[in-house]
């Protein structure tokens, strides 16, 4: 699928996946040795915000 169908999600309102996220992020600096950032996507036709 092409990268243009996709957008960053909203994740705004989420601090609990936002800290979920950068806990990863540094376990896997810790393990790897290097900055690893992880970047949350949705398809354009997807919500983000359900609950």
């Amino acid at each position: 699928m092409p990268a243009a169908s996709y957008q960053f999600a909203n994740l705004d309102a989420r601090e609990d996946l936002l800290e979920d996220l950068r806990s990863l992020e540094s376990r896997m600096k810790d393990e790897l040795g290097m900055d690893v950032a992880l970047i949350a996507y949705s398809q354009d036709d997807v919500e983000t915000n359900k609950d």
